[in-house]
C-alpha cells in the first residue's frame, strides 16, 4: 500500500493585502540575519506559508520585494531617529536643534552598527533616487532625511547665511551613510569604530553649531 504523506504544516491563507506585508516583515527578517543577499522571494514564501503563485500577485520579481524590504528598513532607522529627537536635550548653549540633530545622527549610527543586515538593505532601493522616494513616502513616513528636514523645518530654527535646509539635510545624510558604510562593509570596521563614530559625532555637533543661531 502506498502511503500518502500530508505536510504538518498546511500553507496558510492571507487577506490580499495582508499577505503583502508579511512577505515584507519576512524579507526584514532574512535581511536582519543576512543583509540584502540574503532576502529571497521564494524563502519568503516558504517562511509565509503560501505558494509562489500567491507571491506574485503582490512581487513582480526578488527586486520589487528588495524595494519594499529597503523602503520598511530604512523608515526603522527614521523611527529611531525620530525616538532619539523627542529625547534629546539641550547642552552648554546650543540650541534645541542641534541637540535633537546631534542625537537623531548618533542614533542612526547606533542603528547602522546594531543592525548592518537591515542597514544594508536600507539603501538598497534599486535606482529609484530621491524623486522616487518622494512618491512612495506613504509607505515609509520616517526616512531619514524626512526627520532631519522636520527639525531644521520648525519655525524656531534660524540658519546661517548661505545654508539652507534641503543642502544641510544632504550633508548630514551624506556623511552619516557614508561613515556608516565604511564601518559595516569597509575599511573603518573593528574594535575602534564606536570611538571613531564618536568622533564624527562630535564633528557634525561642531558643524550644526555654525550653521544653526541658537534658538
Amino acid at each position: 500500500m502506498t502511503e500518502t504523506h500530508h505536510s504538518s504544516q498546511p500553507r496558510q491563507t492571507y487577506h490580499h493585502g495582508h499577505l503583502h506585508e508579511v512577505l515584507v516583515k519576512k524579507g526584514l527578517e532574512m535581511a536582519r540575519s543576512g543583509g540584502t543577499e540574503a532576502v529571497v522571494l521564494r524563502e519568503a514564501t516558504r517562511r509565509a506559508g503560501v505558494s509562489p503563485n500567491a507571491a506574485y500577485r503582490h512581487f513582480a520579481n526578488r527586486e520589487a520585494l528588495l524595494d519594499e524590504v529597503g523602503l520598511a528598513a530604512a523608515d526603522q532607522i527614521g523611527v529611531v531617529m525620530r525616538e532619539a529627537v523627542a529625547e534629546a536635550q539641550p547642552i552648554d548653549d546650543e540650541s534645541v536643534a542641534v541637540s535633537q540633530l546631534v542625537a537623531a545622527c548618533r542614533a542612526y549610527l547606533d542603528f547602522a552598527l546594531t543592525e548592518p543586515g537591515l542597514f544594508d538593505v536600507a539603501y538598497r532601493i534599486s535606482d529609484t533616487g530621491l524623486d522616487a522616494l518622494n512618491v512612495d513616502r506613504s509607505k515609509a513616513p520616517n526616512l531619514p532625511d524626512s526627520v532631519i528636514q522636520d527639525v531644521l523645518s520648525d519655525r524656531e530654527v534660524t540658519l546661517s547665511d548661505r545654508v539652507d535646509v534641503r543642502s544641510l539635510v544632504i550633508l548630514l545624510w551624506s556623511v552619516l551613510h557614508g561613515f556608516a558604510s565604511l564601518s559595516t562593509s569597509g575599511p573603518l570596521r573593528g574594535e575602534k569604530t564606536p570611538e571613531w563614530a564618536d568622533r564624527v559625532l562630535d564633528v557634525i555637533r561642531a558643524s550644526l553649531r555654525g550653521a544653526i543661531a541658537r534658538a
